[in-house]
């Protein structure tokens, strides 16, 4: 006959630690919820950014309003900025456009306003103000006219929505295949967890904060 000898005030410990280590775990998760979040936040408004950059530069017709003049693409020239609001259980993103200040090579004159008005279609009146005569270019050809200008749509009919389109597109498609996805496959591989279980078995919650901590803290540069 094979005796065993149970240790039940050792094996009572241990199941208590392991609680205690699960249930530091879980706290230490939150404790790092809002710092995960801002820099998934950036991350993620950084690469919008640069999404919408090489869009631009692969169809400058539809987005030159967005930066000055002959610099489409460029992310030194944007003419919008996208702000980031993290929180503990959520992230909000804001785009909000930027003053041109460079003028126009063909008129030298400042479109100060130039991305919120061709984003949404805003006809605008161009009238003289230090000539008599306006002059500008029209397919190929140079006009003189001493008359205001009515503009339908400024920049053409490609740019209106643009931006606002290009945004949507980056959150239903490129965020959750190249972004979300993998990071949630991830997050799914608690190893912080396995590695410092045989520590939590003996110190308990303590120790299960620490690993908690270090699962959800992650870097710009290394969150996939």
């Amino acid at each position: 006959m094979i005796r065993t000898k149970i240790d039940n005030a050792e094996l009572a410990k241990i199941l208590k630690n392991t609680v205690s280590y699960s249930n530091g775990f879980l706290q230490g998760i939150d404790l790092n919820r809002t710092e995960f979040n801002k820099v998934l936040g950036g991350y993620t408004a950084e690469a919008l950014g640069g999404y919408i950059d090489s869009k631009a530069r692969m169809n400058p017709s539809a987005f030159h309003h967005i930066y000055e003049w002959n610099e489409t693409g460029n992310k030194n020239s944007r003419l919008f900025n996208i702000n980031v609001n993290a929180t503990k259980y959520s992230i909000t993103f804001s785009g909000m456009f930027l003053s041109s200040k460079k003028p126009a090579s063909e008129s030298g004159q400042v479109f100060v306003d130039k991305a919120n008005i061709m984003e949404n279609a805003i006809s605008v009146t161009v009238s003289p103000k230090n000539s008599s005569v306006l002059v500008f270019e029209d397919d190929g050809e140079t006009v003189f006219t001493s008359s205001s200008v009515y503009i339908a749509h400024p920049g053409g009919d490609k740019v209106a929505g643009s931006f606002g389109r290009v945004v949507e597109e980056f959150f239903d498609s490129y965020f959750s295949y190249s972004i979300l996805k993998p990071l949630m496959t991830k997050i799914r591989n608690p190893k912080e967890f396995s590695a410092l279980y045989p520590r939590g078995v003996k110190n308990g919650k303590s120790v299960g904060v620490i690993a908690g901590r270090k699962y959800f803290t992650m870097s710009g540069d290394k969150i996939l």
